[in-house]
C-alpha cells in the first residue's frame, strides 16, 4: 500500500516528509510539548469528503513519528466528557476507519509504517493512528 499522504488543501500535505515548522506557524492549532523531544501538534477540525477530521500530530527531534485521526460529530458522538460513553468512542473508531479506507487506506502494517483504527480504553477515545515506521 502507498505510503500515507493527505493533501489537507490549506497548503499542508500530512506525510512523513512533513516538517515541524510547517505545522508549527498554522493558525489554530493547539501545541503541547513533552520537553523530552516529542511535541504534539492538535488541528481545528478539518472537511474533508463531507466530514469533520481532527488531526493531532506528533514529532519527535521534529520529524514526525504519529498522526491521530478522528471524524468529529458531536451530535453522533457528543462533545464533551459529560457525553462520552464507550459505545459512543467505538462507534468513532469503526467510522474513523471507514473514513480512511474511502480515502484510500485499509488498516495494517505496511513497510512504511502502519494504520491502526479502533478503541483506546486507556484514552478513552476511538480514533486511527499513523505510525510511520523509524528510518
Amino acid at each position: 500500500m502507498q505510503k500515507f499522504k493527505l493533501d489537507l488543501q490549506n497548503g499542508i500535505t500530512l506525510s512523513s516528509d512533513l516538517s515541524e515548522s510547517e505545522i508549527a506557524k498554522m493558525a489554530d492549532i493547539n501545541e503541547r510539548n513533552l520537553g523530552n523531544g516529542y511535541v504534539w501538534y492538535a488541528l481545528s477540525p478539518i472537511e474533508i469528503g463531507g466530514e469533520a477530521i481532527i488531526f493531532s500530530l506528533c514529532f519527535f527531534q521534529s520529524k514526525i513519528q504519529v498522526l491521530n485521526i478522528s471524524v468529529a460529530n458531536p451530535d453522533k458522538y457528543g462533545s464533551s466528557w459529560n457525553d462520552f460513553s464507550e459505545a459512543k468512542e467505538k462507534l468513532r473508531a469503526k467510522d474513523t476507519e471507514e473514513w480512511l479506507f474511502n480515502i484510500g487506506y485499509k488498516v495494517g502494517k505496511f513497510s512504511w509504517g502502519e494504520i491502526w483504527a479502533g478503541y483506546d480504553p486507556k484514552a478513552g477515545s476511538g480514533h486511527a493512528v499513523i505510525r510511520y515506521a523509524l528510518l
